[in-house]
C-alpha cells in the first residue's frame, strides 16, 4: 500500500514538473517588428548612365525580406573628364518590389533580393517617354547598433529616452535592374528604424 501511494506521488509530482515546465517554455516574450527605411545615394553605369537617389521600405519575417523601393536616375552627360554634369532634362523613376533573404548577426545584416519593377524615363531634349518593366536585383550589407540604448541627439552626444531597439544603420548596396534600359549601380545606404529583434 506503501508502496503503491509513494508511487502515485511520485508520477503526480512528475506529471505536474513536466507540464508547468511546459507553460513556461511557452510564454512568448513580446519583441519588436524588424521594420525599417533607408536612403540610397550612388551612381549607374551601362544604358542609364548617372547619378542615383533611392528610399526604401523593408519588413522582414524571420529571414524572408520584403521591399517597397522608389528610385530615381539622373542620367549623366560628359562635361570634360573631370566635371560630371547631370541632365536633369533626362530623369528616370522606377517603383520596385522586391522579395528576398536577410541575415542578421549581431551588429551586421546582409541580403539579397530580386522582384519585379515597373520604370518610366523621360527624355525632354527629343520629347519622349518610355515605359516597361524590369527585374531589379540588389545586394548589400548593413551595420547598426547590437543592443538596446538611449537615443541620443547630436550623434549620441546628448542620450535622450529610455533604451530603444529604434537607431541608425549604414550600409553599401550593389543593385542592378534588367529591362529596355538597364543598370548596375553602386551606392551608401542610410537607414533607421528596427534592424533586428531586440
Amino acid at each position: 500500500m506503501q508502496k503503491k501511494t509513494l508511487f502515485t506521488f511520485f508520477l503526480s509530482m512528475l506529471f505536474f514538473t513536466v507540464f508547468s515546465q511546459q507553460k513556461q517554455d511557452s510564454i512568448k516574450i513580446k519583441t519588436n517588428p524588424i521594420i525599417f527605411t533607408g536612403m540610397n545615394l550612388g551612381f549607374t553605369s551601362a544604358e542609364l548612365r548617372g547619378f542615383n537617389l533611392g528610399f526604401n521600405v523593408n519588413y522582414q519575417q524571420k529571414n524572408n525580406l520584403f521591399t517597397l523601393k522608389y528610385t530615381a536616375i539622373l542620367e549623366e552627360e560628359d562635361f570634360g573628364y573631370l566635371i560630371p554634369f547631370f541632365n536633369a532634362n533626362s530623369v528616370t523613376s522606377q517603383f520596385s518590389l522586391l522579395y528576398g533573404k536577410r541575415y542578421i548577426e549581431d551588429n551586421f545584416s546582409y541580403h539579397f533580393s530580386g522582384g519585379i519593377s515597373y520604370s518610366h524615363t523621360n527624355d525632354r531634349k527629343i520629347n519622349k517617354r518610355y515605359q516597361y518593366f524590369g527585374f531589379p536585383i540588389e545586394i548589400g550589407v548593413n551595420w547598426f547598433k547590437s543592443k538596446k540604448k538611449r537615443l541620443g541627439l547630436l550623434y549620441g552626444l546628448i542620450p535622450v529616452g529610455k533604451p530603444t531597439g529604434f537607431g541608425r544603420s549604414f550600409g553599401i548596396k550593389l543593385y542592378a535592374n534588367i529591362a529596355k534600359k538597364s543598370y548596375v549601380g553602386l551606392g551608401l545606404n542610410f537607414g533607421i528604424g528596427w534592424h533586428k529583434k531586440y
